[in-house]
């Protein structure tokens, strides 16, 4: 004779994993994944992503605490020697001797003071996209922006970047743009970066070689000394 389960056997078998969890009579429902609709009618979709709308390389410039450091015993030094000189020069009564000495110091000091802090005031960035560049110099504290449809040709080098572009309200008048790559991180990433980004094929340039440089420097050694001269005349 058959005999009707108890309420203990009853609670049992409702709270067994079989009869909670239809995975667990199929093991391989636990590795499988679901393939089909969703949970709320909506089918999974496979496709992928789209990629990102407006792709950009982005470079700054680098601080160099080392620079900083520097001008800043270059400009203490250059402040000692105005301040050394003041009394002599004072007490000869040559005022335009004193400008001039005093102002050679004080300027150089100031300049150094300038040089040293503009990393952290001003610093030079760049950015390539495929709309075009935009561009903050070191010593030019607004951005310029040139498109792509601006540009007739780009100069490439591992230092400097020379763009010539035509003015979007005079299509006759062509200005430079001079970015000066030297100053930023990654040189060789932001050549390798307008090449991709622009659809005018850049002329590519080498380095200056050591003539070129050596006129550079005597430019500005000549620069320095026609200024030195100025103040002490």
């Amino acid at each position: 004779m058959a005999t009707e389960p108890t309420e203990a056997e009853q609670s049992t078998k409702m709270n067994s994993p079989k009869a909670s969890d239809p995975s667990a009579s199929d093991p391989l429902a636990l590795v499988s994944p679901a393939i089909g609709p969703a949970a709320d009618g909506a089918e999974i979709s496979a496709e992928p992503l789209p990629e990102a709308a407006d792709c950009q390389d982005n470079f700054v410039e680098e601080r160099e605490p080392v620079e900083l450091m520097f001008c800043v015993i270059l400009a203490a030094a250059y402040a000692g020697l105005a301040r050394y000189c003041w009394d002599p020069l004072e007490k000869s009564g040559n005022w335009l001797l004193f400008i001039n000495i005093e102002g050679f110091f004080l300027t150089i000091a100031a300049l150094a003071l300038f040089i040293g802090m503009r990393p952290y005031v001003n610093p030079s960035s760049l950015q390539v996209s495929k709309y075009g560049v935009k561009y903050r110099g070191p010593y030019w504290p607004r951005r310029r922006t040139v498109n792509w449809s601006q540009v007739v040709q780009i100069y490439v080098s591992p230092e400097v970047i020379l763009v010539l572009y035509l003015l979007p309200n005079k299509r006759k008048s062509m200005r430079p743009l001079l970015i000066h790559s030297n100053y930023l991180a990654d040189r060789q990433a932001i050549v390798e970066s307008v090449i991709k980004y622009s659809p005018v094929e850049p002329t590519l340039l080498g380095k200056p070689g050591w003539i070129t440089r050596g006129a550079q420097y005597v430019a500005f050694s000549l620069f320095v000394f026609w200024i030195v001269r100025m103040f002490l005349m």
